[in-house]
């Protein structure tokens, strides 16, 4: 599933427009699902019990408040707001924005990568170590998925310019969502769901995006 899953990380991120991420992602993890079944994990060990759902939904829901906050105070604040302005969204229309928010992120990169690493990463670790153990993995493999991403931020996001080098923002990159994997993992955990940690993830990047779309078409 870690190699598949690599594969799918060069090919998304390489070659494939972002138009054919969703089929694409999703194929890959119902791929990964089928695996993880035939090799004996529970939808329990996996987070996806649909009688935890309302509790996943009532945890992720709780959050998007403090993320809209958060990044509200961001863009309100000026040394910060620069970072908001992102060459893909000052090279793209609204409707692509849109598009981002609300179809690709949600499907090809919330759900994808929560069920993928919180889900059947995390819940094959968990059955032979402790769960500590199978969240510091899955939250290393999860910093690793995004070296590449990182490398194209260096160069569409002002973020590369204020590291002032390539290689230090895709470390932060790497670091930061270790972090990030750690907190969805506990996320996840706590509410007994999935769906909690997709929750927050999707509103984290959906709301990142509007953010900036606001500073470059209305700031």
């Amino acid at each position: 599933i870690v190699a598949l899953a690599m594969y799918a990380n060069v090919i998304a991120n390489s070659v494939l427009d972002d138009e054919w991420h969703i089929p694409f992602n999703l194929g890959i993890l119902g791929v990964a699902l089928l695996i993880s079944r035939r090799a004996g994990t529970t939808w329990t060990t996996m987070g996806l019990r649909r009688d935890r759902l309302k509790r996943g939904l009532i945890v992720g829901g709780s959050v998007i408040g403090v993320i809209a906050i958060g990044i509200t105070i961001a863009v309100a604040i000026p040394a910060t707001r620069e970072l908001f302005m992102d060459d893909r969204v000052i090279d793209n229309s609204v409707a692509w924005v849109l598009f981002q928010t609300f179809v690709r992120i949600p499907l090809a990169t919330a759900l994808y990568e929560e069920v993928l690493f919180r889900g059947i990463v995390f819940g094959m670790l968990a059955r032979r170590t402790s769960p500590l153990v199978a969240a510091l993995w899955s939250s290393v493999l999860f910093g690793l998925w995004h070296v590449l991403p990182a490398l194209d931020a260096v160069e569409t996001n002002p973020i590369g310019d204020a590291f002032g080098g390539a290689w230090e923002p895709v470390v932060a990159a790497v670091v930061s969502t270790f972090l990030a994997g750690m907190v969805f993992v506990w996320i996840r955990l706590y509410s007994g769901s999935i769906i909690a940690p997709i929750i927050v993830h999707m509103a984290t990047n959906s709301t990142a995006i509007i953010a900036s779309a606001v500073v470059v078409h209305v700031l």
